[in-house]
């Protein structure tokens, strides 16, 4: 046994050996991933957006057993260049409009390197004072931006599907005192997967979960809301919670949330406001007026890493009664007695699920003190307004059809060849498999990125502006390369 060996002999047997390089090799090596980094932002507008590989490929491409021996850093990177970077889709691309894009600023890219090579543990005030005030500083920001009242809390987490997870536990432990049997919730049609997630891994049923009809504009439907809870109650189960959307994933919109608020209030339930993609908003004075009615939340969910240029994974919740978080995560057992501190000395892993935490706040406080409010408002504004243009541009065009209009930077259409205007009966499933191959041919064409999703019983293709690189020359050169797909596309079913 090791313990059984002379000292003498252990001394001798350690070698003193370090992952460290020498000061000139770290230098050269981080300026080699500094000069890359910048030379792919400034071609970012004339590269491919990217390219999807098989498993088979990249199995082909990449698999080798467990290496015994070292490599250069420099092969290693230069195999990283061409073997791994150019088979991802690059989100970040002015051209990029699927889904909901993020575009980090080069200021949010070098905090997250400052965090990494600092490797901070933000997980209690013993060990990190420095970061978790700023982390305090930078919620309190937030709580400002949506109106929440002082004693609102709140911590970074990875993204919106923790921060929903996170905020809805907290719901379910002060309203129900985590006794979830006869419970139900209610969310809209329109809501993200990820409540779903966080309320399964809560213990919710699939039948717990109430969904709730929107109205034509795919808000939720407040009557609605008012009789299915009414009906609930005279059905002996206990509503406990209202999931409101600003800024839903499929067309960006806001759900009505004064009323919900109001309705929320007078039942008693938790109301939640999953602002993951519209949140920052709020900064804008045009968002202020769509958000009306957030600072009436009891939780909200925001991510930084979408409107406000930071690098992933950055997300971030706030509840109103800021006490309810520690009430709902904090545990401490005997080797974390050396962390306790008084209240106003935050441990952040008693607010949420991770006791190993980064410091993800770091990039958003490096983000916006570096900007200012005042830039950042002129970035959303400029994002919405081009929203507007490229909405109007395709509404001129003889062979797209706008489905939703424009709101918080989404819009959705399809394409409709002239001949499918007539009123043909079977128009409707023609064009849901031209749009089908449209979109399969944007993406294969990798000059412009688009998703498509499903409203009803129509298939239709979204538009979704949020990259600060974005100009109307991206959006003209969209509409150009749509265009031409869709009509080569009639031309070959022709």
């Amino acid at each position: 046994m090791d313990s059984e060996i002379p000292l003498e002999q252990l001394a001798s047997r350690i070698p003193g050996v370090s992952l460290d390089m020498d000061s000139a090799s770290m230098r050269k090596a981080g300026y080699r991933v500094v000069d890359w980094l910048i030379e792919r932002i400034e071609n970012l507008p004339k590269s491919p957006l990217g390219r999807e590989l098989s498993r088979e490929e990249t199995e082909r491409l990449l698999r080798q057993p467990m290496p015994e021996e070292p490599s250069g850093f420099e092969e290693v990177f230069e195999e990283y260049t061409r073997k791994v970077a150019p088979y991802a889709y690059q989100l970040d691309h002015p051209r990029f409009f699927a889904f909901i894009p993020s575009a980090p600023s080069f200021v949010g890219v070098l905090a997250e390197a400052l965090v990494a090579g600092t490797n901070f543990f933000a997980g209690t005030w013993l060990e990190s004072s420095g970061p978790s005030q700023v982390e305090l500083i930078v919620i309190d920001w937030f709580k400002e931006m949506l109106g929440l009242p002082a004693g609102a809390a709140g911590l970074l987490v990875s993204g919106g599907s923790v921060a929903n997870l996170t905020a809805l536990a907290v719901a379910r432990h002060t309203i129900l005192e985590d006794a979830a049997t006869g419970a139900v919730v209610y969310l809209s049609d329109q809501t993200h997967a990820s409540v779903d997630r966080a309320l399964r891994l809560l213990g919710f049923s699939a039948a717990q979960i109430k969904r709730i009809p929107t109205q034509p504009d795919l808000r939720m439907d407040v009557t609605k809301l008012k009789e299915q809870i009414r009906q609930d109650r005279s059905h002996g189960l206990r509503p406990f919670a209202v999931v409101a959307n600003a800024g839903t994933t499929n067309t960006g919109a806001v759900d009505p949330l004064p009323e919900i608020g109001a309705i929320a209030h007078r039942e008693h339930l938790w109301f939640h406001v999953d602002a993951a993609y519209g949140g920052f908003a709020a900064l804008s004075e045009r968002g202020r007026k769509l958000l009306a009615g957030i600072e009436g939340a009891d939780s909200v969910v925001l991510d930084p890493h979408k409107w406000l240029y930071c690098p992933f994974e950055t997300g971030c919740v706030i509840v109103r009664e800021g006490r309810l978080l520690p009430e709902t995560f904090r545990i401490l057992p005997e080797y974390m007695r050396d962390v306790a501190r008084e209240a106003q000395e935050v441990n952040f892993c008693d607010y949420g699920l991770q006791l190993t935490r980064s410091f993800r706040a770091l990039k958003v406080w490096m983000t916006v003190k570096t900007f200012g409010v005042r830039r950042l408002k002129q970035i959303i504004n400029q994002c919405l307004d081009l929203t507007q243009y490229a909405a109007q541009l395709f509404r001129e065009s003889p062979r797209l059809e706008i489905i939703t209009p424009p709101s918080l930077g989404v819009f959705t259409f399809r394409y409709v060849p002239r001949q499918l205007k007539t009123g043909d009966s079977h128009a409707g499933t023609l064009l849901d498999e031209l749009n089908r191959k449209l979109v399969a041919k944007i993406i294969s064409g990798q000059k412009l990125m688009l998703s498509s999703t499903q409203l009803g019983s129509r298939y239709v293709l979204r538009f979704c502006v949020l990259n600060h690189r974005t100009r109307r020359e991206d959006i003209d050169e969209a509409l150009r390369l749509i265009e031409d797909y869709g009509r080569e596309l009639e031309e070959e079913s022709a």
